[in-house]
C-alpha cells in the first residue's frame, strides 16, 4: 500500500512539473498523429545513416517512426519531466535505438543535425531560427509542424488538408 502511495505521489509531482514547464515555457504537450508523421517522412527525404533530430519530441513517437522506416539515427530533446518518461516507455516498448535527452534543446548544438523536425509555438520558432542560422550545416533540412519559421524561407509548403486533417507542413533548406 505504502509503495502505490509513494508512485502516486511521484506521478503527481512528475504532472504538476510537466504542467509548470508547460505554462512557464508555453510549449503544450500535443502528439503530432501518425498519418501526420507519414506525410512528413515521405516528403524529408530521409536516408539511411542521416541525423535525424526532434526538439521537444515529446512522447518520441516521431523519432522511433523515423528510425523505423528510414533507419536513421533519431536524437530527440524534451523537458517536460512526464512526457519525457512516457517517451522513455515508448521507446522501450518499441525496442527503439533513438536517443531520447532530458535537456533544453536551446542550450544544445544542432551541427550535427541532417533533418530537424520542430513542432513548436511561433514565438519559440522565432528564437530556433537564430539558433538554425548560427549552427546548422548546409543542406540540414528543417521540418515546421503548422508554424511558418519566421526569419526562414520554406523551400516547400504542403497546405493544410481538411480531409486528410494533415496540417500545413513548411520544408527550409539551410
Amino acid at each position: 500500500m505504502e509503495l502505490l502511495l509513494v508512485v502516486i505521489l511521484i506521478f503527481t509531482i512528475l504532472f504538476i512539473a510537466t504542467a509548470l514547464v508547460s505554462l512557464a515555457l508555453r510549449v503544450p504537450y500535443v502528439p503530432t498523429k501518425k498519418r501526420v508523421m507519414q506525410e512528413i517522412i515521405k516528403h524529408a527525404q530521409l536516408k539511411k545513416g542521416q541525423t535525424f533530430f526532434d526538439l521537444g519530441c515529446g512522447d518520441g513517437r516521431m523519432l522511433i517512426e523515423a528510425e523505423r522506416r528510414k533507419h536513421v539515427q533519431a536524437i530527440g530533446y524534451e523537458i517536460a519531466p512526464l512526457v519525457y518518461i512516457f517517451a522513455l516507455i515508448r521507446k522501450a516498448i518499441s525496442r527503439s535505438k533513438a536517443t531520447i535527452k532530458f535537456k533544453n534543446f536551446f542550450h544544445e548544438n544542432l551541427e550535427n543535425a541532417d533533418v530537424i523536425f520542430c513542432y513548436l509555438m511561433p514565438a519559440e520558432l522565432q528564437k530556433l531560427a537564430k539558433k538554425i542560422k548560427k549552427e546548422c550545416k548546409k543542406g540540414t533540412c528543417i521540418i515546421s509542424n503548422t508554424f511558418h519559421i519566421k526569419g526562414l524561407k520554406p523551400t516547400k509548403v504542403i497546405p493544410k488538408n481538411e480531409k486528410t486533417k494533415i496540417p500545413t507542413l513548411y520544408f527550409y533548406k539551410i
